[in-house]
C-alpha cells in the first residue's frame, strides 16, 4: 500500500477490553500513533520506553500513516528488515531497549516506520 520497499508496518496492540463485539468484530475506528518516548523503572536503573498517543480517527485514511517508532511487539516488513537490522547480541536486556536500537539503526539505513490504518 505504500509502495515502499522499506516500509516497516508496526505499532502497540490495542488493549481487547472493549474493543472486540461478541461475533469477534473489531469495535474501534482509531488508529495508534507511537510519537513519545519517556524514562521508565527505579531510580538509577531506568530505561527508555515508547508511549503511543491516545487513539483517535485517523485524519489521514485509506493507508498507513508514518511514525517515528518501531514496536516490538507488532512489526511486519520485508525479510531483509530482520536480516538488516538484527537484533544486538550486545544488549544486556532483550526486552528493555531492543525497540531503540532496532528503531535507530533501521531508520539510518533507510527503513521507514508506519502506523496500520486502524488498531489492531
Amino acid at each position: 500500500m505504500t509502495q515502499n520497499e522499506m516500509a516497516v508496518l508496526t505499532s502497540y496492540l490495542t488493549d481487547v477490553q472493549g474493543s472486540i463485539s461478541p461475533e469477534g468484530h473489531s469495535l474501534r475506528n482509531t488508529r495508534p500513533i507511537m510519537c513519545n518516548t519517556d524514562y521508565e523503572g527505579n531510580p538509577g536503573e531506568e530505561h527508555l520506553r515508547h508511549l503511543s498517543q491516545p487513539e483517535s480517527v485517523p485524519h489521514i485514511d485509506g493507508m498507513p500513516q508514518m511514525e517515528p517508532y518501531w514496536a516490538a511487539g507488532y512489526s511486519f516488513s520485508r525479510g531483509h528488515f530482520v536480516v538488516n537490522v538484527p537484533y544486538d547480541l550486545y544488549q544486556p536486556m532483550i526486552f528493555q531497549g531492543e525497540e531503540m536500537s532496532i528503531g535507530i539503526r533501521g531508520w539510518t539505513i533507510g527503513y521507514d516506520y508506519y502506523a496500520p490504518e486502524r488498531s489492531v
